[in-house]
This record gives structure tokens, C-alpha cells and sequence, in this order.
């Protein structure tokens, strides 16, 4: 009986030596494989980890490693088996289930990835890396109201974290709660410092939203000072969001009407046939505008109006100079017909003048508004600093 188990006590320390040595074995090469990884050497690190798994198959951090090389290497299929081994060995790993949706998400499987996500949450609900990475998944994947639960939850994880308010910021926008988004935004800048700069672009969007154009000029006057490519892209981007149409000024070429003309000038001046009585005829202003416009906004003649000046920067019709006898010519406040041509950016309005029966009628063709209530072509309403013109104002205002 002694003999038995003497026989039985060396099995058993000769097989635990055996693993220890095994074991021994397996922690050099993944030491090795770690230097290769570090040395930028992805193919020999890949092969060295998984020749340590032959010595230790049962090992974790081997799997996690070789995934970590194989997408150095640009391999996702072999990234993808690594982290699923991993995880078939211990499915608690939250990071590795995290890694794992990322590569799947990077692949375009979507399901694959939400799925690896929601199992990181279930495996640790303390990891802010989970919530966190679920909720940018949602918010790419245009999921925003869904995404800012997630972030939420990792908020309470981790509330001094800047990336998050961010996070949270970006859901918001995206939503048009512009003002949540504009206290998230600050709250991130101020975590995280005023240098960054993906930060104040977006706190910009909440303020385009809000209309609060000043506030959005300084934040692209402080993106331009600091003049990198980010934030020059940034500021050109928020430029343009703010960015409104405009007339830039009327096209000699294209306008038939004297516009130059002053005060109770009579209406024979702009053409001979008026002066004989009730005469009508048409007369073109055409209009330059600074960007592509919408091309039905345009051609909508309600969207013109046609006035007679009387303001400050304007000045008055006639110098404001009123008689009961005078005769002031008609026209229609709305133009008769416009034609937009989207490759010059013009638009040209035809309108008419009438005479009166005596044929006495005079009119003041410097002091008539011409007003464009419209859009350009990305439904953006005209600059309500540059959508009037009138000669004596000098041109658009």
C-alpha cells in the first residue's frame, strides 16, 4: 500500500512540476511577445503569444494580446477569433467584450457589436469604458435619445469626465436641445480646458442652433487664433453655418430700369412710350446674389416685394416731399415675373410702371426698395443686413 501511494505522490509532483515548467515556459514567451509589441514588431508578437498559449491555453491576457497585434497587423478576422477565445475562457471581461464590439463595429456588424456592448454592461457594471462606448455606438448609429442614457450611466461612473460631457453634448445637438447641449459643452471645456477644441466647435453648433450668432463668432475668433488645421476647419466649418445669403449688388448688364434717376422725374424719362396716357411698361432690375439660391424660392414673386423708400438709412421718396396734386406713377408692390439663372447667381425681376390718364405721372426711381424674403439653396433665410436694395442707400443694406 505504501508503495501505491509513494508511486502516486511522485505522478503527482512530477505532473506539477510539469506545469510549473510549463507554465515558467509560457510567461517568458509572452514576456517576449510584450517586447515585440512595444518594438512595433506585430508579426512576431502575434506568433509569440500564440506559441504561448501552447504552454498555457487557459491564458487571457495571451488571447487579449494577440487580438491586440493582429488589428496592429490590420487582421480583424484573427483580432475577432483571439478576443472570442478570450471571452469563451472568462466571459466577464468587460474591456475584452468592449474590444470586441469595436471590432465588430468597425466590420460594419452592427448586431455583433450592440451585442458585445450590452454583454460589457451585464459583465461589469462598475467599467465606465462599457456605458460609455455603447452610447458613442448609439450616437454614430443616429440613436441619440438612446445614446444619452448610456452616457448618463457612465456620467454617475465617472463624473469629472470631460469626454463624457462632450459625449452627452453631441447627443443633444443632435437632438436640437440645444440649451442641455450648451451645459454639457461647458461643463466638458471647463473639465478639460479651453484647448479643447472639438468641444468649442460643437458648443458652437448648440449656439447656431440657439441663434446666437455673436456667441458663435467668438467661438470661431478664439478657434482661428489658435491656428491649427483642427480648429481652422473647425472655424470654417461654423462659418458657414452662420453664413446667410445674400444680394450683393444689382447687374448694369441685366437691368433696364433708371434707377439713378432723383425726385418727381417724369415717367417719359425711363422710356418714350410712357408718355402717352394709361402707357404701361416693363422694366428689369437684375440682382446678384453671393451663394446658390433655391430656385423655386426665387422665381416666387410673393417673395419680392417693391416699395417706396421711407426711413433713415433709406431716405424718403421724393425727399419726402408731398403734394396732393402730384401724380406719383404705379407699379405693383409684387414684381411681375423673376427668372433666376443658377449658374451666374442672378435673378432677374420684371415689374411694371403705369401712366396716369393725363399723362403727367413722375416717380423717383432712386428711392424704391427691392426686398428678396427667400432662401438659398440649403434653406437658409436671407441676411437680413444684406437682403434690401436701393440706389440712394448706396446699394444693398
Amino acid at each position: 500500500m505504501s508503495t501505491i501511494i509513494s508511486a502516486s505522490d511522485k505522478i503527482f509532483t512530477a505532473l506539477a512540476s510539469t506545469q510549473e515548467t510549463k507554465s515558467s515556459i509560457a510567461t517568458t514567451i509572452l514576456s517576449t511577445a510584450i517586447t515585440y509589441m512595444e518594438d512595433e514588431n506585430y508579426s512576431r508578437a502575434a506568433q509569440a503569444f500564440k506559441a504561448s498559449l501552447v504552454y498555457d491555453p487557459e491564458s487571457t491576457d495571451a488571447y487579449n494580446y494577440m487580438a491586440s497585434a493582429y488589428l496592429q497587423l490590420g487582421n480583424n478576422r484573427e483580432a475577432i477569433t483571439a478576443y472570442k477565445n478570450s471571452l469563451k475562457l472568462d466571459n466577464s471581461q468587460a474591456e475584452t467584450h468592449v474590444n470586441l464590439g469595436t471590432v465588430y463595429e468597425s466590420e460594419n456588424m452592427t448586431s455583433e457589436a450592440e451585442k458585445e456592448y450590452k454583454a460589457a454592461i451585464q459583465a461589469d457594471s462598475t467599467e465606465v469604458l462599457a456605458p460609455y462606448t455603447y452610447g458613442l455606438f448609439l450616437l454614430n448609429n443616429n440613436r441619440a435619445s438612446e445614446s444619452i442614457t448610456q452616457f448618463n450611466r457612465a456620467s454617475k461612473l465617472e463624473p469629472d469626465d470631460g469626454n463624457i460631457n462632450y459625449a452627452l453634448g453631441k447627443a443633444y445637438n443632435q437632438l436640437g436641445r440645444y440649451s442641455e447641449a450648451v451645459t454639457q459643452l461647458q461643463k466638458a471645456i471647463y473639465l478639460k480646458g479651453s484647448d479643447f477644441y472639438a468641444a468649442q466647435y460643437e458648443l458652437g453648433i448648440s449656439c447656431v442652433g440657439l441663434g446666437e450668432k455673436e456667441s458663435v463668432q467668438s467661438i470661431i475668433d478664439f478657434l482661428n487664433d489658435a491656428d491649427t488645421s483642427e480648429t481652422t476647419s473647425y472655424a470654417d466649418i461654423l462659418e458657414e453655418d452662420i453664413r446667410q445669403p445674400q444680394i450683393l449688388d444689382t447687374v448694369d448688364s441685366g437691368t433696364t430700369f433708371l434707377k439713378a434717376l432723383g425726385a418727381s422725374t417724369p415717367l417719359y424719362f425711363l422710356d418714350i412710350s410712357l408718355a402717352a396716357p394709361n402707357s404701361s411698361k416693363d422694366f428689369t432690375v437684375q440682382f446678384q446674389f453671393d451663394t446658390e439660391m433655391d430656385v423655386s424660392s426665387v422665381m416666387d414673386e410673393t417673395k419680392w416685394s417693391i416699395r417706396k423708400a421711407n426711413g433713415i438709412q433709406e431716405g424718403l421718396y421724393n425727399n419726402g416731399i408731398y403734394s396732393s396734386n402730384r401724380n406719383d406713377a404705379l407699379f405693383s408692390p409684387i414684381p411681375k415675373m423673376v427668372i433666376y439663372d443658377p449658374v451666374t447667381l442672378r435673378a432677374t425681376v420684371t415689374f411694371s410702371v403705369s401712366q396716369n390718364a393725363n399723362g403727367n405721372a413722375t416717380i423717383d426711381p432712386s428711392h424704391l426698395v427691392f426686398k428678396f424674403m427667400g432662401k438659398d439653396v440649403s434653406g437658409k433665410e436671407m441676411d437680413t443686413t444684406a437682403d434690401e436694395y436701393e440706389y440712394f442707400a448706396g446699394g444693398v443694406f
